[in-house]
Order: structure tokens, then C-alpha cells, then sequence
């Protein structure tokens, strides 16, 4: 007897992909109530908005605050880099920074940096969470908490 060819069904190998997908889209739900518990003033202080628009006026206005903050804070690293009397300190601080980061030891050119690569990363953070706000107000938000991690960690 001759058994029938089996078919190919390409929908066979795509759910566990699709069941893969949306596991670790619901582990990641928690998650934002956790980083919202700690919530910053930036933030915080827009939760009084009454309309979007004026929350994304507030969160973008924030955004700029702190990038303010984030250039002032970069010169003051850099400053005290300069201040390192050992040569050795300064040629690997730029070597690490141009060489294996391809960025600079200028902090304007860092800061720069650091926005597109903080854009870049909030945009797919994005498209991974299926559901939550907008595309501005989440991306902003999104660069806002980053910005304030990486203030923290430049925090003498």
C-alpha cells in the first residue's frame, strides 16, 4: 500500500513562533509598572496634562530639559577626564570612546550620539509593545527615562 505524500503546512512551524512572540510580549506588561513605580519628576510633572497634545508638549519639553542637563553633565566629564594627570588615563578614555564606541571624546559630539542612538532604540522598543500610547508619547518617554539613567551614572 502506498501512503500518501504528506502536505506541508508552513503554519505548523510559525506557531510556535507566534506563541514564543506573544510569551514574552506579556512578560514584558509587568514591566512597565515596574519602571512606573519609580517614576521620575519629568514625568510626573506631565501626568497633570489634560489632552495629548499638551501631554507631548510637556514630555518633549522635559526631553529638552534634560538634554540640556545631559550636555552640561558631559562637559563636566569631560573637563575631569582632562584633569587626569596620567596620559595613559586620557589616550585609553579616547581610544575606548572613538575606537570601540566610534564616537568622540568632544561631549557635544557624545551627546549627539547618544540621541540617535537613543531615538534608534526607544523607536523599537516601540514596535515591540503591542499595545500602550501613542508612537510620540511612548518614544519620548521611552528617552526620557534613558536619559535620566545614564544623568545617574554620570552623577559625581
Amino acid at each position: 500500500m502506498i501512503a500518501a505524500p504528506e502536505t506541508h503546512d508552513p503554519m505548523t512551524h510559525a506557531r510556535p513562533l507566534s506563541v514564543l512572540l506573544a510569551v514574552l510580549a506579556v512578560t514584558l506588561l509587568p514591566l512597565q509598572g515596574v519602571a512606573r513605580a519609580a517614576e521620575s519628576p519629568a514625568l510626573s510633572s506631565c501626568r497633570q496634562a489634560r489632552s495629548t497634545v499638551e501631554s507631548t508638549r510637556c514630555l518633549i519639553q522635559a526631553l529638552e530639559a534634560l538634554d540640556r542637563t545631559l550636555d552640561t553633565a558631559l562637559a563636566g566629564v569631560a573637563t575631569e577626564a582632562a584633569g587626569v594627570p596620567s596620559e595613559t588615563f586620557q589616550t585609553l578614555w579616547r581610544d575606548n570612546l572613538t575606537t570601540f564606541h566610534r564616537t568622540s571624546a568632544d561631549p557635544k559630539q557624545q551627546a549627539e550620539a547618544f540621541r540617535q542612538e537613543r531615538r534608534k532604540v526607544c523607536a523599537y522598543a516601540k514596535s515591540m509593545a503591542f499595545q500602550g500610547t501613542g508612537y510620540g508619547i511612548f518614544t519620548t518617554t521611552c528617552e526620557i527615562e534613558l536619559t535620566e539613567t545614564l544623568l545617574k551614572q554620570l552623577e559625581p
